[in-house]
């Protein structure tokens, strides 16, 4: 069993790269993580979404151009789940398919513009959240934070 990590205890950044404060960041990802989404859960409800739904839409809203397949893979859903999802966003027209240029056979999904309309309410509430965050962080804790979470995303 994993030791409990205490998210209230001081950080001293002479120890970061110990187990203990690693844990801690883990936690802290973790916890921030959740709380992005449920500061967006009642703008989801009002937009109509099942989460899965709304993970696919904001995915792509985020990053916009990526292929049917690295988009499943980034979202971690079974083929069948997402080609459903897809397919019933697709339908409602919004999202759209784009042929690759490299490879006419493979598509890319962008939101259409009532999936820019609905999606933005929710990028709104997640906006105003990491600007709190980030307003209490600073400049500088910010500037380290995006350089850690980029090279964690690599």
């Amino acid at each position: 069993m994993a030791p409990d990590v205490n998210l209230n205890r001081p950080f001293d950044p002479r120890l970061f790269l110990m187990d203990q404060e690693l844990d801690r960041g883990v936690g802290l990802l973790m916890a921030g993580g959740r709380e992005l989404l449920s500061a967006a859960e009642t703008a989801r409800k009002k937009a109509g979404l099942s989460k899965p739904e709304m993970q696919i839409l904001i995915s792509i809203r985020y990053e916009p151009g990526r292929t049917v397949s690295e988009m499943r893979d980034s979202v971690g859903m079974t083929v069948p789940t997402f080609a459903r999802l897809i397919g019933a966003l697709d339908t409602r027209g919004l999202i759209e398919r784009e042929r690759e240029e490299r490879d006419g056979r493979r598509r890319t999904l962008v939101l259409s513009d009532a999936g820019i309309t609905l999606t933005t309410p929710i990028a709104i509430v997640l906006r105003e959240r990491l600007r709190l965050a980030f307003r209490a962080a600073g400049p500088d804790a910010v500037a380290g934070m995006r350089l850690a979470l980029e090279a964690l995303a690599k």
